[in-house]
């Protein structure tokens, strides 16, 4: 039965004791000391209430302290590099691993400088010849410097598209169209590479340039059929080069080896003309003292060695005899092929 409805004894009892009804409120203060007392150790003592606020004091600063202190462990991975402000000012650049500052006193800004990143340009150009070009260009980067990419401007990205117009303007100004479209288009990328890094470098930027390229270089479209033609034709006049080129490594070789092997035939045949003609001044320098001597002789038997190295590689002899026009034949082919023929009988 509750404690309030009539007829119940307790009626003069309240829920928090065994006060009178016409008692006031709950003392507040009371139950406070109880409720400090239990949570201090103690049965509510003077020296137990006066602690116990001091060590719930003491415990949470030191749980702050801890969450304060963990909160300013922080990791840096390889591909990037971390920009630490001290009170927003920027202090340091550190590398890789673990590190920790203090949260609230110094930040931490990671920048990944390891990721290859690209952009793109597109304009009308005007060529030195008064000419106009349509140009795309590609570019790829990385950030080099996080503390200057992060700092010394605005919008890095924003200055590297504006630095990329200005060296393209200044490229292609300097450059007739016919060499744009056909034949200089990597001495222009090289161009356009080294101007922007200039303008950047002048900046402080942060960022490096790894690749220009040129995308599309196309003419207006007024034109465009004509300026096709040109660089088929120049295309074609390159692949007649390259075949040109494989003709001249194909034949270049085997000229040169036949010209090598007439050199040495050539050296061979001196050699042996030399040799041979050695050969006949030593053999008249030994007949020289015979033919001092006894000059006739010498003389007949010389001519007689020579009618017999003549005749002996000859098979048909003709004979003019003093004093009649007929002349005489002599088959010695036919002789020896007999007297061959008569020997095997």
């Amino acid at each position: 039965m509750p404690w309030n409805e009539p007829g119940n004894n307790n009626g003069n009892k309240d829920p928090w004791g065994n006060r009178n009804k016409n008692d006031g409120p709950p003392d507040l203060d009371e139950m406070l000391k109880k409720v400090t007392g239990i949570f201090g150790g103690g049965k509510g003592g003077s020296t137990s209430n006066k602690s116990a606020p001091k060590g719930f004091f003491i415990t949470g600063l030191l749980i702050l302290a801890g969450i304060w202190g963990f909160s300013g462990i922080y990791t840096i991975n390889e591909a990037e590099r971390g920009v630490i402000l001290h009170f927003g000012q920027y202090d340091r650049t550190v590398g890789a691993g673990l590190g920790w500052v203090p949260r609230g006193v110094e930040k931490v800004i990671k920048v990944n400088t390891d990721i290859m990143r690209s952009t793109k340009v597109e304009g009308v150009m005007l060529t030195k010849d008064i000419n106009i070009v349509e140009v795309d260009v590609g570019i790829q980067y990385k950030i080099e410097s996080a503390e200057d990419y992060l700092f010394n401007l605005a919008d890095a990205e924003v200055t590297l598209n504006q630095a990329a117009e200005s060296a393209l303007r200044q490229v292609v100004g300097n450059s007739v169209v016919d060499a744009i479209l056909t034949t200089d288009k990597e001495r222009i990328q090289n161009e356009l590479k080294y101007e922007m890094e200039q303008v950047l470098a002048g900046y402080k930027s942060g960022l490096a340039v790894r690749t220009v390229t040129l995308e599309r270089v196309r003419p207006p479209r007024e034109v465009n059929d004509a300026f096709e033609e040109v660089n088929r034709a120049a295309q074609d006049a390159k692949k007649v080069k390259q075949e040109a080129d494989a003709y001249e490594n194909e034949k270049l070789p085997l000229a040169i080896a036949k010209a090598e092997k007439a050199r040495q035939q050539a050296d061979a045949y001196r050699a042996t003309i030399l040799a041979k003609a050695n050969g006949e001044v030593a053999r008249f320098k030994q007949l020289l003292p015979q033919y001092t001597a006894a000059p006739e002789v010498t003389r007949t038997r010389l001519y007689i060695d020579a009618v017999e190295e003549v005749m002996s590689k000859s098979t048909k002899v003709m004979i003019d005899t003093d004093g009649n026009n007929n002349m005489l034949y002599l088959p010695l082919d036919q002789i020896m092929k007999n007297k061959r023929g008569g020997n095997n009988e």
